[in-house]
């Protein structure tokens, strides 16, 4: 019996390292396996809102001209300087009734290629960006309409730090990294297939925390833009009428999730993982605000506790109370979340955090997501769900 209980427990012991040695190989390319969910879920998004639907496909270009946050002294040397970038948009904007349903506008879902070239090139290089975005408009049957775009994705950068050759730039260091970006533009239709673009992007890069160091890029830039559609650009005013099939309810939601932060420069990756709770309540069909509790253990505080004396055995534990808003797009949402520690030991952190956050319906009770926690301007790590609505 003690043989089969010794045989038991080395069997395990081995599964579950080779299980550490398989998500730490997945972890390592974690932005390109962020990248194939979020196109898989803008695709399948896409699908799904063209099954019955009437779309014009655009295709423009774009000029930034930007200037970078000096949000921490940290990246005070990298900060002086404006960058520039071009960006080629292809999108695909739904204009049938059932798209209108969707969300009460006409919404427009697209990816961006960008060439971003920070004119730094002894510190900070070039950038290439791939996002894809939700866009919902409003006013698209003036010649004068307004957007407001969320997008997400993945960026390439050629000149990371290097404790010899790049010491001074401490904003980034991977190649790969995640990109978001939030603007407000304004669209003037010169003709029937051409508009006219002008928008006010923030931009921000992560690697969410795999290595350090991880100041991040926060830059502001002013676009202004061309873009033709295929076919003659043409919407039907529509009479603004009550939502009747919508009937208020709630929402409540159990997950789990799992992740890697780094703290050190090397590329030692530890263990995050979690549980969270939400109640929610819709205030429309596809707009739901919530509250609720997550606790986290961090295997990175963990590490910490034998870096730093002072900081407690308990340090790895954290308790929050997080409120937050959902924008649900069909099976896929845009998560919005803050949440406020209720226990935490390490005073080395801020008492408030951001998370922003996809996730994807496979059914409707189970959802699948990605998600990003950050400290103000600093990510802290990026993580894996899995949960159930019940």
């Amino acid at each position: 019996m003690i043989l089969l209980n010794l045989t038991t427990k080395i069997c395990l012991s081995n599964l579950y390292q080779v299980f550490v040695m398989v998500i730490r190989s997945i972890y390592n390319k974690v932005p390109g396996v962020a990248i194939l969910l979020i196109a898989g879920i803008f695709m399948q998004t896409l699908s799904n809102a063209g099954n019955d639907s009437s779309t014009f496909f655009l295709t423009g270009l774009r000029f930034h001209y930007g200037f970078i946050i000096a949000h921490t002294e940290a990246v005070e040397k990298v900060a002086h300087s404006n960058p520039l970038a071009i960006q080629a948009d292809f999108s695909w904007h739904f204009i049938s009734n059932k798209s209108y349903e969707f969300c009460n506008c006409y919404p427009r879902l697209g990816f961006s290629l960008y060439y971003w070239d920070y004119r730094n090139p002894e510190m900070l290089g070039q950038a290439l960006n791939l996002l894809f975005f939700a866009e919902p408009f409003f006013n698209p049957h003036k010649k004068l309409s307004f957007s407001v775009r969320p997008g997400m994705g993945l960026a390439y950068l050629n000149n990371p730090y290097d404790e010899i050759k790049n010491p001074d730039n401490l904003s980034y260091s991977t190649r790969f990294a995640y990109a978001l970006l939030i603007n407000l533009s304004a669209y003037y239709k010169i003709s029937n297939h051409f508009i006219l673009n002008v928008t006010a992007n923030y931009n921000h890069i992560s690697n969410g925390g795999v290595k350090m160091p991880n100041k991040g890029l926060n830059y502001p830039s002013l676009a202004l833009g061309l873009e033709y559609s295929f076919l003659p650009y043409h919407f039907q005013k529509r009479k603004e009428e009550a939502d009747k099939s919508f009937t208020r309810k709630d929402q409540r939601i159990v997950a789990l999730f799992l992740g890697f932060k780094g703290i050190t420069e090397d590329d030692k990756l530890y263990f995050v993982k979690g549980i969270y709770g939400k109640y929610g309540w819709y205030t429309r069909r596809h707009s739901v605000f919530s509250s609720g509790l997550e606790f986290i253990i961090d295997g990175g505080e963990q590490q910490k506790v034998y870096l730093y004396k002072d900081l407690s055995n308990s340090a790895p534990y954290m308790l929050s109370a997080t409120g937050g808003y959902q924008l649900l797009l069909g099976k896929f949402a845009l998560t919005f979340d803050l949440g406020i520690y209720l226990y935490n030991t390490d005073r080395r952190t801020d008492l408030v955090y951001q998370r922003y956050g996809a996730t994807f319906n496979l059914t409707k009770k189970i959802f699948t997501g990605i998600n990003l926690k950050a400290y103000r301007h600093v990510a802290d790590f990026f993580d894996v769900r899995f949960g159930f609505i019940l």
